[in-house]
C-alpha cells in the first residue's frame, strides 16, 4: 500500500443550489441549502483512499462542534488523523453559489486563515500532495525527502516547496503558458519537473519548460455538481505517477477515474 501525505484544507461546504444563472442586478433564488465536508485536502484525501492508498492528513480543524465531528467522520473514513491540528475558535463555512449547469462560485473571506502549517513528528510517505500556502520550514525541508511531490499552483503568494508536478486549472492560471511556468519554478524550485494545466472538458496541457504535450480527457459527463472533482483530478494523477505510469498517461488515467467519480455522483 501506498503512503500518501497529503497537505490542504477540510471544510464546511455550505452550498446553495441556485434556480438560474448568476446575473448582476438580478434577484438570486435558491431551492436548496446543504452543509458538507468540503476542501482541497478532504477531496484529494478522500480519491487516493479509494483507490487503495494510505493519507496521512494534514490540516487544521476548529475545537467546536462542528470540527470534532468532522474529525470524526475523517477519521471513519479511512484518514490518519494524528497531524490533524485542533484550533481554538468557531467553524466558519465556506459558502458556494452553485448554477444549475454545475458552475460554481466560491466566497471565501478576504481575512481567510493565513497560519502556517506544522507537523510535529517526523512524516515519511512515498508521496506528498500540496494544496496550501504557508509551510513551516522544517516541514519543507522534511518534504524534500519524500520522492513525489505534487502541489497545486497557489492563487495567493505561497512558501517554496520542492515539487516534481505543479498542477492548476486555465481558469486559475490565465496567464501565458511561459508566465505560468515562471510561477511554478518560483514555487517548485529544480526539481520541477512538469506544469499540468486542465481545462474542463478539454485538452490537457503538459509544459516542461520547453516542450508542450497536449492529451486528450476522458468524455465530458454531464452533471449538475463538479465541486471536488479537479481535487479528485490530482489524486488520481498522484496515484498513477506512484504506479509508475508515465506523466502523459498518468494525465489520462487521472481524468477517466475523475469521469467515472462523476458519474456514479450524477447517480447517487
Amino acid at each position: 500500500m501506498y503512503r500518501t501525505i497529503v497537505i490542504g484544507s477540510v471544510n464546511h461546504d455550505r452550498i446553495w443550489q441556485l434556480d438560474d444563472h448568476l446575473t448582476p442586478g438580478r434577484r438570486l433564488r435558491f431551492s436548496d441549502r446543504s452543509i458538507h465536508l468540503g476542501g482541497g485536502g478532504f477531496h484529494t484525501g478522500s480519491q487516493l483512499l479509494e483507490l487503495g492508498a494510505s493519507v496521512a492528513l494534514v490540516t487544521r480543524l476548529m475545537q467546536d462542534e462542528q470540527g470534532l465531528s468532522a474529525l470524526k467522520a475523517l477519521d471513519a473514513a479511512g484518514f490518519d488523523t494524528r497531524h490533524v491540528a485542533m484550533m481554538p475558535g468557531e467553524t466558519v463555512p465556506l459558502e458556494i453559489l452553485l448554477e444549475p449547469g454545475g458552475e460554481r462560485t466560491i466566497l471565501a473571506p478576504a481575512d481567510g486563515p493565513r497560519a502556517t502549517l506544522s507537523v510535529r513528528e517526523e512524516l515519511a510517505g512515498d508521496a506528498a500532495y500540496l494544496n496550501a500556502l504557508r509551510l513551516e520550514e522544517a516541514f519543507v525541508s522534511r518534504l524534500g525527502e519524500i520522492p513525489l511531490v505534487v502541489s497545486q499552483l497557489p492563487l495567493r503568494p505561497a512558501t517554496p516547496r520542492p515539487a516534481d508536478y505543479v498542477v492548476t486549472s486555465r481558469t486559475d492560471a490565465a496567464e501565458d503558458l511561459e508566465s505560468v511556468w515562471k510561477r511554478a519554478q518560483a514555487l517548485a524550485g529544480p526539481r520541477l519537473k512538469g506544469l499540468v494545466l486542465t481545462d474542463g472538458p478539454r485538452l490537457m496541457t503538459l509544459y516542461d519548460g520547453s516542450r508542450t504535450i497536449h492529451v486528450d480527457p476522458a468524455p465530458a459527463v454531464q452533471v449538475a455538481n463538479t465541486i471536488g472533482a479537479g481535487d479528485r483530478f490530482s489524486g488520481a494523477f498522484l496515484f498513477a505517477l506512484l504506479g509508475g505510469r508515465d506523466p502523459v498517461s498518468a494525465l489520462a488515467e487521472a481524468s477517466r477515474v475523475t469521469a467515472d467519480w462523476l458519474r456514479q455522483h450524477r447517480s447517487s
